[in-house]
């Protein structure tokens, strides 16, 4: 009997070290495709921010170039307000 009992731990045990390896490999399985959906995720999420940071370099260029044009026209503005202060000749009967 003392045999027979031998032969049923070791089978009992070689499935219990089975089930275990299994399990473990599972674990690990799972973990891994977790990281490497984090990697996706964290590589989308810097993707996007990437672009966010394009879009607004694109913006600060335009509205850098908006206030150009603005300065511009305001001198432009300026000097011609100036040149009719200098000749009142110019000016109709309406102004005067």
């Amino acid at each position: 009997m003392n045999a027979a009992l031998a032969a049923v731990f070791a089978v009992g045990t070689g499935v219990v070290v089975i089930v275990v390896a299994v399990a473990v490999v599972l674990v690990v399985s799972i973990v891994a495709m977790s990281l490497r959906g984090r990697q996706v995720r964290g590589a989308k999420r810097r993707d996007l921010a990437r672009r966010d940071l394009d879009e607004a370099h694109e913006r600060a260029g335009r509205a850098e170039r908006d206030r150009d044009v603005a300065e511009e026209q305001a001198g432009r503005a300026e000097r011609d307000r100036d040149v009719a202060e200098e000749r009142p000749d110019r000016r109709t009967d309406d102004e005067s």
